[in-house]
């Protein structure tokens, strides 16, 4: 068979659909089956974009959990649980295994909560590429009847070259059939270009082609905080529901487990190129203090600063964020003495010998 005769079979093959827009005016639309309230209908593609290490597929498992569980997520809300497929091409089975573990503890989520409704998929070097690899996993789960389908990360289901648009219009395409064959909403996760993403609009993130940006319905970007180390910068971009506000998430972790939690103390403030370097934490201070202060020594605070300035270099505010830290809490690393009279107004400060660490 010629490309003509198959291209021409393909069109016979296509339904196309035709509607009168009166009916439309005389009639209500039905009510869209939202995933993510708001945000993602069944049917829709949702786009998840990070730069690497910032945990974007961690943050992908916990989304899937989530759904299974009918739990709401990050301050989304999930109205119901959801019959979720999640395909891991990258890590493999045993480390997923663990996250999913340890995410669901964090997470308050058991196995009755999720019940059947979570299926993984160990993909990592099957080679499901492209329209054939997107088949052969639409055919394994059908069964299932999967409402949400979860490819993580994007690049590895890709064909040909990331930078293509043709290339990439395949596989958009190939997810377009798949969520009209199954009618669940398709979730991906995508890499960052280089360089510094906070810089970029979020209609521009997004390694490869830029027909990505044009296609999926709704899309999440994770940036890294400017200031906090373990925060994370929340966007979206939505094509079918109203903007919605950035905000911050920060990344728990404790012996039980670890997940995601909102930050809603944390401004959302993204890291840029022209974001200066945080300072070293005060406490990288206290031996400087420890020098000047030896045991029994005690000094006037005034005279302290003007020691303290000549060994660290630090100025006068950030010196006053030190004695505040140093001179604070239950615990304190120095302690300090008032001496106030007539035309006498004077303080005084010490090490805390009652502590080993100072």
């Amino acid at each position: 068979m010629t490309a003509l005769n198959a291209f021409m079979q393909q069109v016979a093959q296509t339904v196309v659909k035709v509607i009168h827009a009166a009916d439309w005016l005389l009639t209500d639309p039905p009510a869209p089956d939202q995933i993510l309230a708001d945000m993602l209908d069944a049917g829709d593609k949702l786009a998840v974009l990070a730069s690497s290490k910032l945990r974007k597929s961690f943050f992908f498992l916990q989304l899937a959990l989530a759904l299974a569980a009918g739990r709401d997520f990050l301050g989304w809300r999930i109205s119901r649980p959801r019959r979720v497929v999640y395909i891991q091409f990258e890590v493999r089975e045993h480390h997923t295994h663990r996250r999913l573990r340890k995410l669901a503890r964090a997470m308050g989520i058991s196995a009755a909560d999720i019940e059947d409704r979570l299926l993984i998929i160990p993909a990592r070097g099957l080679g499901l590429k492209g329209a054939e690899g997107l088949e052969q996993i639409r055919q394994a789960v059908a069964d299932f009847k999967p409402e949400v389908i979860m490819f993580d990360p994007l690049y590895k289901v890709a064909e040909g070259v990331e930078n293509a648009a043709e290339d990439f219009k395949k596989l958009l395409d190939a997810f377009d059939k798949l969520a009209e064959d199954t009618g669940a909403a398709i979730m991906f996760v995508h890499h960052d270009t280089k360089g510094s993403p906070g810089d970029k609009d979020i209609r521009d993130r997004g390694a490869g082609s830029n027909v990505l940006g044009r296609d999926y319905d709704a899309c999440i970007t994770l940036t890294a905080h400017a200031s906090e180390p373990d925060a994370t910068v929340v966007e979206t971009l939505l094509r079918n529901y109203p903007p919605q506000d950035p905000f911050t998430i920060i990344w728990e972790s404790s012996e039980a487990g670890y997940c995601f939690a909102l930050a809603d103390d944390i401004l959302p403030d993204k890291k840029t190129s022209r974001t200066k370097p945080a300072p070293p934490a005060v406490a990288t201070y206290l031996p400087f203090a420890s020098e000047i202060l030896f045991a029994g020594n005690e000094l006037e605070v005034k005279y302290f600063k003007a020691l303290f300035k000549e060994r660290t270099g630090l100025s006068d505010n950030r010196i006053k964020d030190f004695l505040n830290w140093s001179t604070g809490g239950p615990r304190p690393h120095l302690l300090t003495r008032a001496e106030r009279g007539r035309g006498i107004n004077k303080k005084w400060v010490r090490l805390n010998e009652g502590r080993q660490d100072v």
